[in-house]
């Protein structure tokens, strides 16, 4: 029954503006450098999404700089920092040259001087702006299917494979992200009914399976 709300995501906005959402993100991540908006310039035939390599690569071919940072996003629920690499041009200009998979004008990018690239995953920063407590759960299930599909030589692969008890606890994790964010975005709380049609309080039905994973998961079971 999960599976029908594969559909319901809340859109990932750019921010427009640097919202008070957005400067709690920034203190959050405790950087000093400022956010800019940035031109979307994708590079023609790069795959989605893999920002590091293009940027490399184009810096080999071109010249310029890498730049690393983090590119915000804000909800309805939350805002959330993405781990994130743009071309300094020859020129001094920014450029996101990166692909992906819905077309944007421009992103909303925080330089981080501090950061660098170890060739592995670096999980997203997300701050709830609610005070629905559903949204935290939200957040702890993406953290929790992050620690799964980074688990030991996973943080390396490209292709995860993931099997037996982990895949069953990765199905569950990541089929429930959509329905909570289902809930919050219509009001639900812990209490309201779970969607999965049981006729029972989220927090006794889905709520205390997902609760038990989250728990396990987040202190790395």
């Amino acid at each position: 029954m999960l599976n029908q709300y594969a559909q319901t995501l809340g859109s990932m906005l750019v921010p427009t503006e640097i919202t008070p959402e957005v400067r709690l993100l920034i203190s959050r991540l405790n950087i000093t450098e400022k956010p800019i908006h940035i031109s979307c310039v994708p590079e023609i035939g790069a795959p989605q999404n893999e920002c590091f390599p293009i940027v490399e690569e184009k810096v080999r071919i071109e010249g310029g700089k890498q730049i690393l940072g983090w590119q915000i996003w804000q909800t309805s629920l939350l805002v959330e920092a993405e781990s994130h690499a743009v071309w300094e041009m020859p020129s001094g200009e920014y450029l996101d040259i990166t692909p992906k998979l819905l077309p944007l004008s421009e992103i909303l990018f925080l330089p981080d001087s501090d950061a660098k690239y170890e060739d592995k995953q670096v999980n997203n920063i997300r701050i709830n702006i609610t005070g629905n407590p559903l949204v935290d759960e939200f957040i702890a299930i993406h953290d929790a299917v992050f620690r799964i599909e980074n688990r030991g030589k996973r943080a390396l692969q490209l292709e995860v494979s993931i099997k037996g008890r982990e895949a069953k606890a990765h199905k569950m994790l990541s089929a429930s992200k959509a329905m909570l964010e289902h809930m919050a975005l219509q009001g639900d709380t812990r209490n309201s009914l779970c969607l999965c049609e049981s006729g029972r309080k989220y927090k006794v039905c889905h709520g205390k399976k997902i609760g038990k994973l989250i728990n396990q998961y987040n202190r790395g079971g």
